[in-house]
């Protein structure tokens, strides 16, 4: 299997992270940013690094092209440059498109000029600090898109005991159940229908916002 390729426009400290991280899970990771000295202290770190500036198509053409699985516009701070680089990477075939966005409105913005996902690193992490804070059982809380997330909670006691199909969320909270670890951390992915909750056990739960507040 080939290994997916990624170019991240950006070595703020979001940017440089994301690409760092990629890197070690292994895919090819270009980095880009116009200030030399944020390029030259990541070139180490990943596969290939770059000085350009992406607002210069013709400098972001000879960088990134089609054969990229996807690009991660991590400029957050500035509209302009975010959205002149998500503009190019619809021209160049790039299939994924991710951008950093540092509100709403520029999220707005980013998402109607065709980035496929867009990033709020300070908003999204505030979600999840202030879900855990709120209660004691919830472990994670990662946000897919507007309105739905994926948790990781401690089985509430009303569950325990319970096979999924008796808990029957798929029809009654819109809520699925994709992976449950036990004490001992071994892990069941997708469990099965016949699958008994014991206490304890830390349950990953896709679903909306408001379905995924009333399980808990």
């Amino acid at each position: 299997m080939s290994r997916k390729r990624y170019a991240v426009l950006g070595l703020g400290q979001f940017g440089r992270s994301l690409a760092e991280e990629l890197c070690e899970a292994g895919c090819e990771v270009l980095a880009v940013d116009r200030n030399p000295k944020l390029v030259e202290n990541i070139r180490d770190r990943v596969t290939s690094a770059a000085v350009a500036d992406v607002k210069d198509p013709e400098a972001l053409a000879e960088l990134v092209n089609d054969t990229f699985d996807g690009a991660i516009v991590a400029m957050g701070d500035s509209l302009e440059s975010c959205i002149l680089a998500t503009l190019q990477l619809k021209e160049l075939g790039v299939p994924m498109i991710y951008a950093e966005a540092s509100d709403s409105q520029r999220a707005e913005v980013l998402t109607r000029i065709g980035a496929n996902k867009v990033i709020s690193p300070e908003r999204d992490y505030g979600r999840r600090l202030a879900r855990g804070l709120a209660g004691h059982d919830l472990i994670d809380f990662v946000p897919l898109t507007i309105g739905y997330g994926v948790c990781e909670i401690v089985a509430p006691d009303w569950c325990v005991g319970k096979s999924l199909a008796e808990l029957n969320l798929r029809h009654d909270k819109k809520l699925a159940v994709i992976a449950i670890r036990d004490l001992k951390g071994r892990v069941q992915v997708v469990p099965g229908a016949d699958t008994v909750i014991a206490a304890e056990d830390q349950l990953t739960i896709v679903g909306q916002d408001t379905d995924l507040a009333d399980f808990r």
